[in-house]
């Protein structure tokens, strides 16, 4: 079975490479499926066991009869003349005078794809298409069938052996009636000669024409001819669906958006970052860089912040495609240390991140100095001091902190610290120093200051195996027992509270503070949130804003939250609601479960989430508001057949019923605002630009 994995696993990297823009399901391959290997097509058959001389291939439709066909066994190849071809069949027999392959004998057959040529390939169908002529954009699709309205499709253009490229429906034009496929002029014309390939989901097949059957020739050898005893293969059942009579136009705005795949994040983490983040010398901005070409707009970026607890306390968005600057000073950071690193997310929640690093923050005026051993800020009852360019501190408090026994002889005034197997030995006034009995001589000797005993730090740290550094812009020592390991993973980045992080508020909150001036009554309000994983900077914004807008809100307010993704997805939860409360802190938590996750294709399901928050309103007379925000159009049946059970025409006529305002918060531009253009305009609301609503965002 060792080649029958090799096939498996080559089919499943094809897929990846030529078919991950293509939609969400999951491929496979069996012996009913074909798998592309370039320009070829091949067919896992059946093992041998011995007697079995017919071996079936179906690839989804019958091959045409002068196509050529290798047959290998076990990788080697067969000779023509040692197998027949039964076109019709679509079957592979080894005539009597053979012998029969030996029990577990693994069989693939190569078949070269030409024009017009159609397959199967997991649960994904695929056509070849008329070669590129270096100008033709626009190619028939020669299929059996009629997909439906809106279908996810992909082009892949093969240009040589060993380089592929995959344009997804976002720049591609689909004349579903007319079956044809039009490659947009931002992107490049297939260039002459090159092999196209245009895939969609058997799912979307709507309409079956069958097509004229070839005859039955077996392939001509000198051998005996044998009658196979074969089934005649079943034709494709037809979906029992609407025939489409009109072509999708695929150059308005809404359906270039409509279908963006998600190309999935393969960013590595760690060194291999392609990042990098430092420090000015001054100690007072940091720069990020990031050493990548087409960068996908459904990535996040983001520069973290997590202090010496490994709390998230800061979350800065910035634009990946310029050189990003940021003043420390804007971060309001209390005294202490924390750890920077950079992170991408994409629409699905998947990341990666830089490796953290270490800067510690010194706000005393005072200019007294601070030491860091393993990020955490030490405190002692005699503050360090700097003599002749050493630093000295407390004595028993830094040997504990580096993890040693201390002994002190009051007699000698000796110091011994013990830590594995190495030992230590300092005297006060003495600038002899011993290491297991090796002498060394200090910069500075142990001394008595306030009736405390001052070791210098440096000394003892990297004598007990820490990396120490001097921080001149923050004027601390930094000590390092062991590599620092912090948690980059997402579950490990919940953004505190501000009032639990000591830091002043940095997000603009005018958003929330306008909304609720429009309301002066006691209200029902409900929150409909995205909370796909790019939607991360603004579920913070409405975490840690939401206790204000309500104390600004009249009394006998109450308050409800339905938080969405998309209904076409499985992995995580679409819709989510929390039922009416006027308690903030009720709200807050509810809130505060939230997880942003998941994304999928671009547009999510809004109107699902905005039905579901007006069939949650109570017959009570108060005033009835929503507060939608996304940063993502939204998934439309008139316009994604299949994704949506709603309109926005539909969900308008509900919001105007129940007399709702309806307030959204979503990008300035694009689809996703002139959808809730529509819904804000028509039910006395305000349309507001997301990029007000998120925490520390870098304009």
């Amino acid at each position: 079975m060792k080649f029958r994995k090799i096939i498996l696993l080559f089919m499943f990297s094809t897929m990846l490479m030529g078919l991950i823009t293509v939609g969400t399901e999951r491929a496979h391959a069996d012996t009913d499926s074909a798998s592309r290997k370039w320009n070829d097509l091949v067919f896992i058959l059946e093992d041998g066991n011995g007697s079995r001389r017919v071996f079936q291939f179906n690839g989804g439709n019958p091959i045409p009869s002068n196509t050529p066909v290798r047959l290998y066994q076990n990788l080697m190849e067969i000779p023509s003349t040692d197998y027949i071809v039964d076109y019709g069949n679509a079957a592979i027999i080894i005539p009597e005078t053979k012998k029969a392959p030996e029990p577990g004998t693994e069989l693939h057959i190569v078949i070269p794809i030409s024009s017009g040529m159609e397959w199967t390939q997991g649960n994904m169908a695929g056509v070849a298409l008329a070669e590129g002529n270096g100008e033709n954009r626009t190619f028939k699709i020669t299929m059996n069938h009629t997909i439906k309205q809106g279908a996810k499709v992909n082009l892949i253009i093969n240009q040589s052996v060993g380089y592929e490229t995959s344009i997804p429906a976002s720049k591609l034009m689909v004349d579903y009636v007319n079956k044809t496929v039009t490659i947009k002029d931002k992107a490049q014309a297939p260039s002459d000669g090159a092999k196209i390939y245009f895939y969609y989901n058997i799912s979307d097949i709507i309409e079956t024409t069958q097509p004229v059957e070839e005859p039955k020739v077996a392939q001509s050898t000198d051998e005996p001819k044998v009658t196979p005893t074969v089934s005649e293969p079943e034709a494709t059942p037809s979906v029992d669906e609407p025939k489409v009579t009109q072509p999708v136009i695929e150059s308005k705005e809404d359906q270039a958006v409509d279908e963006s795949p998600e190309i999935p994040l393969s960013i590595p983490s760690g060194e291999s970052f392609p990042g990098t983040f430092t420090i000015n010398s001054s100690g007072t901005s940091f720069t990020v860089r990031l050493k990548m070409k087409n960068i996908q707009p459904t990535y996040t970026s983001y520069v973290m912040v997590k202090n010496s607890e490994e709390q998230l306390v800061k979350r800065i968005q910035f634009d990946p495609e310029t050189t990003f600057n940021y003043s420390l000073s804007n971060l309001n950071l209390s005294t202490g240390g924390y750890y920077f690193y950079i992170k991408m997310i994409d629409q699905s929640g998947n990341s990666a991140a830089s490796v953290p690093q270490f800067i510690p923050v010194n706000n005393n005026k005072s200019g007294q100095v601070l030491v860091f051993i393993d990020g955490k800020l030490q405190q002692y009852e005699q503050p360090a001091t700097s003599i002749s360019g050493s630093m000295l501190v407390p004595f028993r408090a830094v040997f504990e902190a580096l993890g040693a026994k201390v002994k002190w002889d009051g007699a000698t005034k000796t110091v011994t610290a013990t830590k594995g197997n190495t030992t230590i030995k300092l005297t006060v006034g003495s600038r002899d120093a011993y290491i297991n009995g090796k002498l060394v001589r200090l910069n500075v000797a142990p001394r008595l200051i306030n009736g405390k005993v001052m070791v210098p730090i440096r000394f003892v740290s990297e004598a007990l195996g820490a990396k120490v550094k001097w921080n001149i812009a923050a004027q601390s020592v930094v000590i390092f027992l062991a590599p620092q390991q912090v948690l980059t993973t997402n579950e490990s980045e919940q953004l505190m509270d501000e009032d639990e992080a000591n830091t002043e508020p940095q997000s603009n909150p005018a958003i929330l503070n306008n909304i609720s001036s429009t309301i002066t009554k006691s209200s029902d309000i409900v929150f409909v949130i995205d909370v796909t994983s790019s939607m991360t900077g603004t579920l913070d914004y409405v975490r840690q804003k939401v206790k204000g807008f309500v104390d600004s809100i009249p009394s006998g307010s109450q308050f409800a939250v339905v938080a969405f993704r998309d209904i076409n997805l499985t992995a995580d939860k679409d819709l989510e609601y929390f039922d009416f409360t006027a308690d903030k802190s009720k709200l807050k938590g509810n809130l505060n479960t939230l997880r942003p996750s998941a994304g999928g294709d671009l547009k999510e399901s809004g109107l699902e989430a905005i039905q579901l928050a007006v069939s949650k309103f109570s017959k009570r007379s108060n005033p009835k508001t929503i507060i939608f925000i996304t940063d993502a159009p939204v998934h439309d049946k008139n316009t994604a057949l299949g994704k949506a059970r709603f309109s926005v025409d539909e969900i308008n006529e509900q919001l105007q019923k129940n007399g709702v305002t309806f307030n959204a918060i979503v990008p300035a531009s694009g689809l996703a605002n002139k959808q809730m253009k529509k819904l804000v305009d028509s039910n006395k609301g305000t349309l507001y630009d997301i990029k007000d609503a998120k925490l520390n965002l870098a304009k």
